[in-house]
């Protein structure tokens, strides 16, 4: 956090440079949150880069009462959302956005390397199947491992909410997963 603050800071006082590494340190997960609400690439870039120009404009803004990657995630969030109202965007996409999940490195056989990212990839295919607000609180919480406090800052839901939603979200990733691997099951037979 001071870190960013001191880029900030930088920021504020012209250092474009240091713009750029806010950039560059952050831009995965802005594209991440624009990709799990917009569900395109494209429209995901497209938000992903109005996101940083709203926060260069604003950064004077920043209270520093929180974490500035919530106050950020917080920016990507309603933007995306404003996007997708504005849109009204109800296709999927048919990019594959595997590459998004991060996983740590491993030492599997070759075997458990294929079931991982096939199990990755029903993962990535329940997750689009989802509304757009819920898979950015699956996203937000798990993936970006963002706290519940943090999420309501970011979406302005209440925590009970939030748990709420995050556990109804869950029983519906379990269901169309347990379906899933069923199907998988009875095609082996």
């Amino acid at each position: 956090m001071e870190d960013d603050i001191q880029m900030i800071e930088a920021v504020l006082q012209g250092n474009q440079a240091a713009f750029q590494r806010l950039v560059e340190q952050y831009q995965h997960f802005v594209f991440t949150i624009a990709l799990r609400i917009l569900k395109s690439r494209e429209e995901a870039e497209e938000a992903a880069q109005d996101v940083f120009i709203k926060v260069y404009k604003t950064l004077g803004n920043f209270e520093k009462k929180s974490k500035f990657s919530t106050w950020l995630y917080t920016v990507a969030y309603r933007t995306a959302i404003d996007t997708a109202r504005k849109k009204q965007l109800l296709t999927d996409s048919i990019d594959d956005d595997q590459a998004f999940l991060q996983l740590e490195d491993s030492k599997n056989t070759p075997l458990q390397d294929v079931q991982q990212h096939d199990l990755q990839g029903q993962l990535q295919e329940a997750i689009q199947k989802l509304k757009p607000e819920d898979a950015a609180l699956i996203t937000l919480y798990y993936l970006n491992e963002k706290s519940v406090k943090e999420i309501t800052e970011i979406t302005g839901l209440t925590e009970t909410n939030v748990k709420t939603k995050l556990h109804r979200t869950r029983e519906v990733l379990r269901e169309h997963l347990t379906e899933q691997l069923q199907a998988e099951v009875k095609d082996l037979i």
